[in-house]
């Protein structure tokens, strides 16, 4: 059964979500706007998960450029802050932007928006591994393809809430048909309003979001355990589990919208960058559940063997979900309403 190979490698995931906080993916944002010829603004907002004294600090560079107004260069300057930098406007070198880590990036992605005097701005979002990243004029559509797609990947590979989501739909599917139409139309659901709210259609408030997304881990978690107590053999859930997947997956694509909106969407290429992250999220999805796969049949033959071992890991790890779950409903649930 492809529900008790999937339980083996939930554990794991759980005992490592324990450390994290559920569908934490906001990128470092900074922002250079041109107000002259030869004068930048650069204003940061850094997500609030570093201790004190541990953010970036945050620099623009160029060989003709000094600060004429703010922190003090390279050193850290809190979450939210500006620079006024004037620079010689009869130079050429590229303008870059400069990430300065006290110790180490925590896996932080990075969003660098440039506005300058004349045209568009120009968007730039980068891996945890990059800490200088050239500012250009243009931005051409294998850069947005590539950008979007991996954005789209750390998303959904990062997000806790959404994995457990995906693997309790694995367990639930049972069989590799019924999991393949189970991911499908979780897929084409959650598309459909990740498109709708990027696009400024249809929203809904994130508070509330994520609250229903915690909300729908729970549900499935209690219907998992409710089967394989034998009630709920013939539930709605177990006999239409792809009407399941897509109900959920149209709440859970508001939820990949969040991460979306606060990356932005160059204004040239929109659809682009929106088909792209979907991609990128789906490729993530399905890396996530060939990899647990892969590891759960490995774990399985090497170290349990035997189907009373495994139904009992499956039972502690089913309710560590539902613990899991109930914890962020709650701790979402003082967000909203407190």
């Amino acid at each position: 059964m492809i529900g008790r190979l999937v339980s083996l490698f939930l554990l794991s995931l759980l005992l490592l979500s324990a450390t994290l906080q559920a569908d934490e993916a906001r990128p470092v944002y900074v922002e250079v706007t041109q107000m002259s010829d030869s004068e930048y603004l650069l204003k940061w907002k850094i997500p609030p998960v570093m201790s004190q004294g541990q953010e970036p600090a945050v620099e623009l560079r160029q060989s003709n450029c000094r600060i004429n107004k703010g922190a003090i260069a390279g050193q850290p300057a809190g979450l939210v802050g500006r620079k006024l930098y004037r620079c010689d406007s009869n130079t050429e070198a590229d303008y870059q932007i400069e990430l300065i880590y006290p110790n180490s990036n925590p896996a932080l992605t990075s969003l660098i928006v440039f506005k300058p005097l004349s045209g568009d701005p120009v968007q730039v979002f980068s891996g945890p591994e990059e800490t200088l990243v050239t500012l250009s004029l243009v931005t051409s559509p294998s850069a947005v393809a590539k950008q979007y797609t991996v954005a789209g990947i750390e998303h959904i590979l990062i997000g806790t809430d959404h994995l457990l989501f995906v693997l309790c739909l694995m367990m639930i599917a049972g069989s590799f048909k019924r999991l393949v139409l189970t991911v499908t139309g979780f897929t084409v659901a959650h598309s459909i309003t990740l498109s709708l709210a990027t696009l400024d259609i249809f929203r809904l408030p994130t508070e509330l979001v994520e609250l229903l997304i915690a909300l729908s881990i729970l549900l499935l978690a209690v219907e998992i355990v409710k089967h394989r107590a034998g009630g709920a053999k013939d539930s709605f859930t177990w006999r239409y589990p792809v009407s399941v997947s897509a109900v959920f997956g149209l709440l859970h694509g508001f939820g990949f919208a969040v991460v979306l909106q606060e990356l932005g969407l160059p204004s040239a290429m929109k659809v682009q960058a929106l088909l792209f992250f979907n991609i990128g999220v789906e490729l993530g999805q399905l890396a996530f559940i060939l990899m647990v796969s892969i590891v759960v049949l490995i774990v399985r033959h090497l170290i349990f063997t035997q189907a009373s071992h495994q139904d009992r890991l499956a039972q502690v790890v089913i309710y560590s979900i539902g613990v899991c779950s109930a914890y962020w409903l709650f701790e979402r649930s003082a967000v909203l309403f407190g």
